[in-house]
């Protein structure tokens, strides 16, 4: 088999990637499968003017040619970066870059070998920056984006190689060559290898899509109750001796009915997204937030003790009562009534807990709402709080001083 030959062959499996992956894209619109969809057509239409030369004029056969090929390899780039969510920036476009450069010099673009060499260290380039993106990426799909970095290099070490022959043997043409099979096999080899590692990564990317989706509240984007209880699990098997307990703060909406029976149902939604934001926020990462169903919403976490729970439950709620949320043409304030139930993380159970809990969240709505309520062991204690009856008028450092010393006198209540 003759290089243009193979060219062909390269040329015709990169156009048919192209209409499965733009394919792909038209149903599911994940902007990755359109950039490599896009990356497989260019590159395969510049390898088929390659292969045209000498029936075609030289500018569109050398220049435009191999400019399109190198900016399909940009765009194999792109797709990477958008596979994992990561910005794409203009650094993609080097390859192209680089042999565009390389056209202004004389040496390069009067002679066949330098032509060929340039092309080949350009490739080389696009290569490395996906081996790299590939090897940054340290998550579930870890060991096959090894494997597929590793036929890219392999395919690397392959450009170099042609760029060295090139330019040791002085190449004139396409013409035949003893090194020919030596070269394409391998390259054909690694491009299916590469095709089949890349279509398991999608495999797996859906794979995990899926799994997120069965733990995900589809409106909300929080966790839903079997995400919840998955985290409960984790955070159960977690050493931690600096945060022994385990606290399961339950949240319900007041009133939530009348805002969807006043302002609409998708005004409903906007205050549960609203909510889920304030707290997943207010977590920062301490915990783990979830949507239970309707308006009831839970999160799971390991503490210190009963004030560092009362306190971003506490934390949780004023955000809420503090924040104007628009919906259309309505400006909706809502409140939220919290009951929070801890135990040891090495005899925790979670039936009991979410029964103390519940408990403690009916003590809070019973006292009016818009508050926080604790389980004690033996009864429900609303939680003091810094909004309440003639305190607004204090500094904010003195209201926060009362409630702490009041959380330590319902501590060693609930210790006795």
């Amino acid at each position: 088999m003759d290089i243009l030959t193979g060219l062909m062959i390269w040329a015709a499996e990169a156009l048919t990637l192209a209409v499965l992956l733009c394919s792909r894209w038209y149903y599911e619109r994940d902007r990755f499968y359109l950039s490599w969809g896009s990356g497989f057509a260019l590159h395969g239409i510049g390898v088929i003017l390659v292969a045209l030369r000498g029936d075609i004029p030289d500018f569109v056969s050398i220049q435009i040619a191999n400019t399109l090929a190198l900016a399909g390899v940009g765009l194999w780039i792109a797709g990477l970066l958008q596979f994992d969510r990561k910005p794409v920036d203009a650094y993609i476009a080097i390859p192209a870059l680089l042999w565009v450069a390389g056209m202004f010099l004389y040496p390069v673009r009067e002679n066949f070998a330098n032509r060929v060499a340039l092309h080949n260290v350009a490739t080389m380039v696009g290569h490395a920056m996906m081996i790299s993106i590939l090897l940054r990426n340290n998550g579930a799909s870890r060991i096959t984006r090894r494997v597929l970095a590793a036929f890219i290099a392999i395919q690397f070490c392959a450009n170099g190689v042609v760029a060295v022959l090139a330019v040791i043997g002085e190449a004139k043409s396409f013409g035949p060559s003893p090194q020919s099979p030596w070269l394409l096999v391998p390259a054909a080899i690694c491009f299916i290898a590469s095709i089949m590692t890349g279509s398991k990564l999608l495999t797996e990317r859906s794979e995990e899509k899926l799994k997120t989706l069965a733990v995900t509240d589809p409106l909300t984007g929080v966790l839903n109750r079997r995400g919840l209880i998955d985290q409960f699990h984790a955070l159960k098997k977690l050493e931690n001796e600096e945060k022994p307990l385990i606290a399961l703060l339950h949240f319900d909406l007041d009133n939530f009915k009348q805002i969807n029976d006043r302002c609409g149902h998708q005004a409903g939604d906007s205050v549960l997204v609203a909510f889920s934001q304030v707290g997943q926020t207010s977590l920062r990462g301490r915990g783990f937030f979830g949507r239970m169903g309707g308006e009831e919403f839970a999160s799971i976490l390991r503490v210190v003790d009963m004030i560092e729970a009362a306190s971003i439950a506490e934390a949780i709620r004023l955000t809420l009562k503090r924040q104007t949320i628009v919906a259309g043409e309505h400006n909706i304030t809502v409140t939220v009534s919290a009951g929070i139930a801890l135990a040891g993380a090495a005899t925790a159970d979670l039936d009991l807990l979410l029964s103390a809990a519940d408990r403690a969240l009916y003590t809070a709505k019973d006292s009016g709402r818009d508050r926080t309520a604790i389980d004690t062991g033996t009864e429900a204690s609303i939680v003091p709080a810094v909004d309440r009856q003639g305190e607004d008028e204090m500094p904010t450092d003195v209201r926060a001083s009362h409630q702490v010393a009041a959380l330590k006198r319902l501590a060693s209540l609930g210790k006795r």
